[in-house]
């Protein structure tokens, strides 16, 4: 790779001390339940060994590489890859964000892995003309709150910010697979789990060029949706294949959603994950005798109507498809209205 290639800007500028201080604060209760999952919510801070994914697809797709390491700064460098690959590299660390300047448009596959637990679920989204990182930041802190009271107007905030466009919850040893398509434009590549840093970490891909169309092929789709007379629900149909690619797709009107799976243990009923969820505060905390034995691994949140194929680590097991989004209407956590389902892995 040639130096032309590389592009580097430095990490981005908060303003004053205080608006970090501050900014810190408002991401604080959003990342309380990030933390609990990244840690297994009460199980075991480390999965089993996961199934090597396939990698014939990603060789002949256009893909982007998300790998994040260990170390300990907030600089951001932007580097390309070669044209005739399609393909670029995304590397998140403690120290620095490394991306790619531009890809381009189509049916785009994003590779990601991780090499440090809490660093690297980066999410993906296209802000609204006129509308910057703070704008964004503002909006995603009101609406994913823990008070209730704030999410509905952040919830609206949201929706005329930014599209969400998915992205990964994964872990080391643990890579994952996603796939959007993209527009020309420019989309916002950003880490979860760094947005209430002092330094969050994002970055700025512009789309342009050929179309390329190149993706996964689900073997499953995962739908949430609102069914009549009963609420929001999960809604699986055709077989769930471990380590296989999973299309996951957002039909709640007015309402960004995640999917995340996590393994549970044995024994376990949907009354008794009702029970749990039931008895879960508003604050971002979770009550003591978890019935989950795992991370969770799965899809970052997706704006109404849109959808993403995964490709994850998961086994041959039984696992909760939940969220811990909440209601746009109420800030009620929409597990506690039945947005969790219990699935298996074939």
């Amino acid at each position: 790779m040639n130096d032309e290639s590389r592009e580097s800007t430095k990490r981005p500028q908060g303003g004053k001390n205080t608006e970090r201080g501050r900014r810190t604060l408002r991401m604080t209760t959003v990342l309380a339940g990030a933390a609990l999952i990244l840690a297994g919510v009460q199980g075991p801070a480390l999965a089993a060994p996961a199934p090597a994914l396939s990698t014939a697809t990603a060789e002949t797709s256009h893909s982007v590489d998300i790998t994040s390491t260990a170390e300990t700064s907030h600089s951001v460098d932007i580097t390309s890859t070669a044209e005739t690959s399609h393909s670029v590299d995304i590397t998140s660390t403690a120290e620095g964000f490394t991306a790619p300047a531009t890809t381009r448009p189509g049916l785009t596959t994003f590779h990601a892995s991780t090499t440090q637990a809490g660093k690297g679920w980066i999410g993906l989204a296209r802000l609204r003309d006129g509308k910057g990182w703070n704008d964004f930041l503002g909006a995603l802190s009101r609406a994913l709150s823990n008070t209730p009271s704030d999410v509905p107007q952040g919830a609206k905030d949201l929706d005329d910010t930014a599209t969400l466009l998915g992205g990964l919850v994964i872990h080391p040893g643990q890579p994952g697979v996603f796939t959007q398509r993209l527009q020309p434009g420019r989309y916002l590549l950003f880490d979860y789990l760094a947005v209430g840093d002092a330094e969050p970490r994002y970055h700025w891909l512009t789309v342009t060029g050929d179309t390329v169309d190149q993706g996964l092929a689900p073997t499953a789709t995962i739908v949430s949706r609102n069914v009549p007379g009963a609420g929001p629900r999960f809604e699986v149909r055709g077989t769930l294949r471990a380590g296989r690619p999973l299309q996951y797709v957002n039909e709640i009107p007015g309402q960004v959603n995640e999917l995340l799976l996590v393994r549970i243990a044995d024994g376990t009923t949907e009354a008794g994950l009702k029970a749990y969820f039931d008895s879960m505060p508003d604050d971002g905390t979770f009550p003591p005798d978890s019935p989950f034995t795992s991370v969770s691994l799965g899809s970052l949140h997706l704006s109404t109507g849109r959808s993403t194929v995964v490709q994850l680590p998961v086994e041959r097991a039984r696992y909760a498809a939940l969220t811990w989004s909440k209601d746009a209407t109420d800030g009620i956590k929409l597990v506690k209205k039945g947005l969790f389902t219990i699935v298996d892995f074939r």
